[in-house]
């Protein structure tokens, strides 16, 4: 079947003067676009995504240097470029970040459910850790005109908020976060019973069902008032004036029941509407209107980078003139940098609105002062300290040691409006308490305070204020029991000041970098002024105390440093992936369950893309590029358990390129060794079985490898190391490429236009010359070239079935293999009933004594077998089968060994 020309437009568009211009009529017809993303082949990193590309540049209209180009100034390298067809079901297109992009239908009357309330909407949004976000709602903030809405809560769950007063709110969250797939739909329902005040959310792969509740069903707040009817319009999408996140992404269906599982008052299925339409009408009768950029579209981008590369080429008669270049994702761009991202702590401090001043004191081996980012505020002065001397603050570069004689003095400038309240603070470790009274530091005030001094000895901190008189103003005298870690361990000292009234409130606070802090609170009468000089002559006994990021604030009880002290530590990889997003600025999404990640180690300098990678490490999840917009995408390790085949591919499928399967030992791996960063190691080794370590012909040898991973603790390695070894141990061919020509299977260009790096496809009916299928495959990467008349998708593939894991209490999943079972005498091909003897652990279980766990899959020299029934409690057991399950069929030998055709495999 030939693909019809006009079957499938193609756009491409280059982002010009902050305006995306399609430059489509431009694109050479032949080869319109290639590109590639996620892995190129097996055992390799993941690739920048490219584009090729050629332009027709009618008199030069593509060149950056042609100042008779309409274009002229505005093409440059990293032009921002997309490319992207007209293909597949339509939806309801919401454009990223527009706050007005919306379907609104008016109050009518019928919206207004004031009982039991059944909303439904199916979508395939880009997932907002750490933000709400809006989906839809009768709610506005004018006047008493809030009803319902419902949205995504900052920690991923499903909320729906109430009003009993068109005023005031009442909600409820799942207690569970949204389980988003990396690809495709989710369905999401929210449900409030009026009788009970119960709410409960579910989620679905699609309106239709089936149902599966979301964490836990609670009454939450608010009882079993009425909801307010308010004469608020119903949006979907951006609900108007709310001032949250909008969705980022399409929304399929919407559905707002009158009573759970009542009637339907408003049924928009955006499937079914047309392109481009303005407005439709509802399976109920609702009137619909698109505002904000919101559109019915069949657009789907295929891929998002930056153009950089302009060079012209022309006949000698000057008619055709093209440009030929290339465009890359955003990890072309990372891998050039080279920069050291600066410590957790570097970072951090200056994002606080309230410093006034601050000294990282990071500075290296041969300075002789401490440098201030602020600007305006001078160089911390320095005697004796032996500089870039102490490196175990997780948070920090080194910082300078004490040494006899040192002092420090720091001026600090005043702030811009006003003097108190004050903050001073700071990271040290002194590591063995004074014997005597000596000073830790100094700080110097205007104010009826003028000098405030912190010193230590052993089992005692002591904090004094005094006026300009000398007079002593407050004594704070912490004593032994009282002052946990405040020695021998890296710590933070906070005291800060603050006008109450007529008197100044204080407080000394230390917190160990790592654990809890102890606080003491005094005031005096007086006013608190404002921060002058820090200073110190360090008393004797305080050799060797390290000190750093002393930062002054016009605030009181900044925890500005909460975090940062120890570098993140135990924060999960998709936190981290979180955070550096927002401080790079760099797009980044996260699928899968964000606090079901692995637990990282501290944050150490390194590049912006090693921070990445050691996410993507630790985790065992999938780093690529997004091919909807400029950044990238993260599919946790949880995501790819268990998938249902995203796409599932007949042997005979129309359109499907000749498979290759390979069976070589490029990717085994029966050995692995995990270490951690600045920690202890694992290792993991299969010592039996045709893969182990042992000299052929019982093993293969040994294959041996080893990674370091920065992990939070220890415990994590050996776990680490054995999930490793199971994924290098996979005794099954590989199909590297799976290749579709979509141009001679037009049907599938909707499902595969969902596909996406980690999603699981199905090969079936296998050819009796290749192992018997279905063959599960995770798909890592891709290639796609476009033309006129033909559109090919190669696959880059690895093994899906590592990734099917144990689930407690399933049927299929929650079963444990044996530990050693074989033939207890040889089977012809049609006999139905096997004797089986256990030789390592415990019997099979019996049909008389546990009938529920039957019927199940047992594997026999390659051919699967159906068990419905195992009689006798002694090993061998007599096992009744049904033969060739998996359509292969034959007589096995006494000693054959017996095993679950799906052994449970516990997960990382």
């Amino acid at each position: 079947m030939a693909f019809p020309e006009d079957s499938l437009g193609t756009e491409v568009a280059f982002q010009i003067g902050g305006t995306w211009v399609d430059v489509t009529e431009y694109a050479q017809l032949r080869d319109i676009i290639t590109h590639a993303r996620g892995k190129s082949g097996e055992g390799q990193g993941v690739d920048p995504a490219s584009c090729t590309l050629t332009l027709r540049s009618p008199e030069g209209r593509f060149s950056p240097r042609n100042p008779r180009s309409p274009y002229y100034g505005l093409l440059s390298k990293n032009t921002p470029m997309r490319v992207a067809v007209h293909a597949g079901a339509p939806r309801l297109l919401l454009p990223e970040g527009q706050r007005t992009a919306r379907a609104a239908t008016p109050d009518t009357g019928v919206l207004d459910v004031t009982g039991s309330i059944d909303l439904r909407i199916e979508v395939a949004l880009r997932p907002r850790p750490g933000q709400i976000v809006e989906l839809c709602g009768k709610y506005s903030l004018t006047g008493d005109q809030r009803s319902w809405l419902m949205l995504i809560g900052s920690s991923g769950e499903l909320t729906l908020r109430r009003s009993t007063d068109g005023i005031g709110l009442v909600q409820y969250g799942s207690t569970s976060p949204i389980p988003f797939p990396a690809s495709g739909r989710i369905a999401l329902r929210s449900t409030w019973n009026a009788a009970t005040g119960v709410y409960t959310h579910y989620t679905a792969p699609s309106i239709a069902g089936p149902w599966t509740e979301l964490g836990l069903a609670s009454s939450g707040s608010g009882g079993t008032a009425p909801t307010y009817a308010s004469s608020a319009p119903l949006h979907v999408g951006d609900v108007a004036s709310i001032g949250l996140e909008p969705p980022d992404g399409s929304i399929y269906r919407f559905q707002m029941r009158n009573g759970i599982d009542g009637t339907l008052v408003a049924d928009v299925d955006f499937t079914a509407q047309a392109v481009g339409a303005a407005g439709f009408t509802d399976a109920v009768g609702r009137v619909w209107s698109l505002s904000g950029g919101a559109a019915i579209s069949t657009w789907r981008i295929l891929f998002s980078g930056e153009y950089s590369d302009w060079p012209p080429r022309w006949d000698r008669a000057g008619q055709l003139i093209t440009i030929e270049g290339e465009a890359a994702g955003v990890l072309r761009r990372l891998n050039q940098g080279k920069k050291v991202l600066q410590s957790t702590l570097r970072r951090r401090i200056p994002s606080d609105p309230t410093l006034i001043a601050y000294w990282p004191m990071e500075d290296d081996s041969e300075a002789t002062q401490a440098y201030s980012p602020v600007a305006g505020v001078k160089p911390m002065r320095l005697t004796n300290f032996a500089m870039s001397s102490d490196d175990s603050f997780s948070g920090s570069e080194p910082l300078p040691v004490v040494e006899p004689g040192a002092i420090l003095s720091a001026e600090v400038p005043p702030p811009a409006v006003g003097t108190g309240p004050w903050q001073v603070e700071m990271v040290y470790r002194i590591p063995t308490a004074p014997v005597a009274l000596a000073t830790f530091f100094e700080v110097h005030t205007t104010g009826t305070a003028v000098r405030w001094t912190v010193q230590v000895q052993t089992d005692n901190v002591q904090v004094k204020a005094f006026d300009s008189d000398g007079a002593q103003l407050f004594f704070i005298n912490s004593t032994a029991g009282s002052t946990p870690n405040f020695f021998g361990s890296e710590n933070r000292v906070r005291l800060f000041a603050r006008q109450v009234s007529g008197t100044v409130q204080v407080d000394l606070g230390w917190m160990n970098v790592s654990s809890v802090g102890v606080f003491h609170t005094t005031s005096f009468t007086g006013q608190v002024g404002r921060v002058r000089r820090i200073s110190s002559a360090f008393g004797a006994g305080m050799d060797d105390t390290a000190i750093g990021h002393l930062a002054v604030f016009q605030a009181t009880d900044t925890k500005i440093m909460d975090g940062a002290d120890d570098g993140y530590l135990g924060e999960t990889a998709a936190a981290r992936l979180r955070r550096l997003s927002l401080e790079e600025g760099l797009s980044i999404a996260v699928a899968g369950v964000p606090g079901e990640t692995a637990r990282m180690g501290p944050q150490r300098p390194g590049t912006l893309l090693e921070q990445l990678e050691q996410c993507e490490q630790a985790d065992g999840g999938m780093l690529v590029e997004d091919r909807e917009r400029l950044g990238l995408k993260y599919r946790s390790r949880g995501s790819l358990y268990n998938q249902q085949p995203a796409l599932t591919l007949s042997y005979r499928q129309r359109g499907l390129g000749g498979l290759e399967p390979i069976d070589d030992d490029s990717t085994l791996r029966n050995d692995w060794t995990v270490q951690r960063t600045g920690g202890s190691s694992g290792r993991a080794e299969l010592t039996s079985g045709p893969l182990s370590v042992e000299d052929p012909p019982l093993g293969v040898g040994r294959y041996d490898d080893s990674v370091t991973l920065n992990l939070d603790s220890d415990d994590q390695l050996e776990p680490m190391a054995w999930w490793l070894l199971h994924l290098g141990t996979v005794d099954e061919a590989r199909y590297p490429v799976v290749s579709i020509r979509l141009h001679r299977a037009p049907e599938l260009i909707p499902t595969v236009l969902e596909l996406t790096e980690g999603d699981l496809i199905r090969l079936t009916d296998l050819p009796d010359w290749l192992p018997p299928g279905p063959v599960d495959l995770i798909v890592q990467g891709l290639s796609e070239e476009i033309g006129v008349r033909t559109w090919t998708v190669n696959l880059v593939c690895a093994p899906g079935s590592p990734w099917r894991v144990g689930v407690v209490g399933d049927a299929e999943l929650g079963r444990v293999d044996t530990d050693g079972s074989q033939l207890a005498a040889p089977v012809g091909e049609a006999v139905t009933t096997l004797s089986v003897a256990t030789a390592v652990g415990p019997a099979w279980v019996t049909s008389a004594t546990r009938p529920g766990e039957f019927p199940f899959d047992v594997r026999v020299g390659g051919e699967v077998m159906r068990v419905t029934a195992i009689t006798g409690a002694a090993s061998p057991q007599t096992f009744t089968v049904a033969r060739a399950v998996n359509s292969v069929v034959k007589s096995h030998a006494a000693g054959a060994d017996v095993r679950l055709a799906t052994p449970t495999i516990v997960a990382l």
